[in-house]
């Protein structure tokens, strides 16, 4: 009866209106689970699982019968606020650490000169937003304030990963979580006494994959293709795409380091490179850097050549549902749907295209 009982607390609102476990909730609840206070939006349950949006953006997952004293507290999913998740970070870091906050962002810091990350990202999320709604895409606002945690040296931000349960492969300057919905990363400048930028690339990528995560780009719990993910991040690596002070020749659009790599393993590079790409995510834990280099590379040519085309397509993949598969016979029919399925044709092209880049 006390097990029931649990789980009825925290189901009864749910199964009573007969809604469907994939569909998520029309409604805020808020529930404890041991000595955590939960409020948030279901997005898929079972009577073994919940998957609970928090107002902070971040996901949580829990049985339902370790939850207690749940109940209703809202019709739609409401975000905390820019000052109610600047005040949660307060609480969650301790006296060493400041919060400064922008239109969109919330960024926990070292006090002193790292207050600057606010604006910084802020910046960028101008020039990303600004780069795709020009391309035609119908750009929501984020349901959430948008976090990043500064750590004051590699030490810190090492510890606190491993801590969290996220070991990083060495000489990892940042990353992006997308079960937090946070950003990690040091500051690589003033660790060094270098300019901010010694680190711009990985800030950017991550960056990128945040604000597409947030801004109806990418769908953030949905099955989504790494090559398109990481291509997308990667091409936001070259300046002309983040500085709004940069020249805008497609020069300045090329990212020379992903260049390199793909002219380096161009010579061994197999036939039928592009359809593992496009099929599957497999390529990126056998042949990382290949990987990364192919995904740069074949979205820089989308971009360039077929702009409208990628734009549709990355419309029609981030509009995939929440926490569904994506198998590969709908992952190459999704992408033959607006760039055919002559991949011999395609392979050529993209080679010329990229033997022509300067």
């Amino acid at each position: 009866m006390k097990h029931f009982s649990l789980i009825l607390g925290i189901t009864l609102c749910l199964f009573s209106i007969g809604l469907h476990a994939q569909s998520p909730a029309p409604f805020m609840m808020l529930t404890h689970v041991g000595n955590q206070e939960l409020e948030g939006q279901p997005l898929t349950w079972t009577q073994d699982e919940m998957l609970l949006l928090g107002r902070d953006g971040q996901l949580y997952t829990f049985p339902p019968k370790y939850a207690e004293k749940s109940k209703k507290t809202g019709t739609v999913f409401r975000g905390y606020s820019i000052m109610e998740m600047r005040n949660r970070l307060r609480e969650e870091f301790d006296s060493s650490f400041d919060v400064s906050h922008s239109q969109h962002f919330v960024v926990a810091h070292p006090k002193g000169v790292w207050s600057v990350w606010a604006e910084r990202m802020e910046s960028f999320y101008r020039s990303f937003t600004h780069y795709m709604a020009v391309r035609g895409f119908d750009l929501s606002d984020p349901q959430v304030p948008l976090v990043a945690i500064v750590f004051r040296n590699k030490t810190d931000y090492y510890n606190h990963a491993a801590k969290g349960g996220t070991p990083l492969q060495p000489g990892t300057l940042g990353h992006y979580d997308p079960s937090s919905n946070r950003i990690f990363l040091f500051d690589a400048g003033l660790e060094s006494d270098q300019d901010w930028t010694a680190s711009i690339d990985t800030i950017i990528h991550e960056a990128t994959h945040q604000t597409a995560s947030n801004v109806g780009i990418h769908r953030r719990f949905a099955d989504q293709p790494r090559w398109l993910v990481e291509g997308l991040a990667m091409m936001f690596e070259a300046k002309a795409l983040w500085d709004p002070r940069a020249t805008h020749t497609q020069r300045d659009r090329i990212n020379y380091g992903r260049l390199d790599d793909f002219r380096y393993f161009l010579a061994n590079r197999p036939a039928d490179m592009l359809p593992k790409l496009i099929s599957s995510d497999s390529l990126f834990r056998t042949s990382a850097v290949a990987a990364y280099a192919e995904a740069w590379a074949l979205s820089f040519y989308l971009c360039e050549t077929r702009p409208k085309q990628y734009c549709e397509y990355l419309e029609r993949v981030g509009a995939r549902k929440a926490f569904s598969k994506y198998p590969a016979r709908q992952r190459m029919a999704d992408f033959a749907r607006y760039f055919g399925s002559d991949f011999t044709q395609l392979d050529a092209d993209l080679n010329r295209f990229v033997a022509e880049l300067k």
